[in-house]
């Protein structure tokens, strides 16, 4: 009878604690969902998609071709003159094949050393080229954040695994950096952080 008693105790504790938790997570949720509101923008689709970054990336471009077309005619070369020792092998002096092995060692390591400074010269240039640009947008995202009231706006590229499409805020990004949005405006000065008492 004891354990009867305890158990129904037990129960009728349980069910007011649930119901509890209920009326609070009620009264909470609408507090919640007017304090927080959330928005995405791609970043690099909108980096793309504006007029400048369009300009931007048709002139990388012809960098870019131009370096290439340097380095695959020395890959080709060297290429050539490996094929060239390497038909001629049997009939050169051992002393010759290893001296023009050298040649083509040091042939290769100044084709990856052209590499390497394009890659450089190329990140420099596509940094330079579009700098002004994300920081146009990003000037024009918190105007958007500001006036819409939007407690945190995501880049879709830094890790959002899935939002609600309506939330992409994309597209009335890059309408506004077409329509002359920021520009020319300088950036936002930093505020210097407040002195704890």
């Amino acid at each position: 009878m004891g354990f009867t008693v305890n158990h129904m105790e037990t129960k009728r504790m349980i069910r007011s604690t649930l119901v509890g938790f209920v009326i609070v997570a009620g009264l909470m949720r609408p507090a919640l969902a007017e304090e927080v509101k959330l928005g995405y923008v791609d970043l690099r689709r909108a980096l793309h998609e504006t007029d400048d970054g369009r300009k931007a990336e048709s002139s990388l471009k012809k960098v870019f071709d131009q370096k290439q077309k340097e380095l695959d005619e020395q890959q080709e070369d060297v290429k050539k003159a490996i094929e060239d020792l390497n038909k001629k092998r049997t009939l050169l002096p051992a002393d010759t094949v290893r001296q023009k092995e050298g040649e083509l060692q040091e042939r290769v390591a100044k084709v990856q050393q052209t590499y390497m400074r394009h890659q450089q010269d190329l990140a420099a240039k596509e940094e330079e080229a579009t700098r002004p640009i994300v920081d146009r947008l990003q000037r024009i995202i918190a105007k958007i954040a500001a006036a819409e009231n939007f407690t945190m706006i995501l880049d879709k590229n830094q890790g959002v695994v899935f939002a609600k499409p309506h939330l992409d805020l994309t597209n009335e990004v890059i309408r506004r950096y077409n329509a002359g949005e920021e520009k020319g405006a300088a950036p936002a000065a930093k505020s210097a952080p407040s002195k704890k008492k």
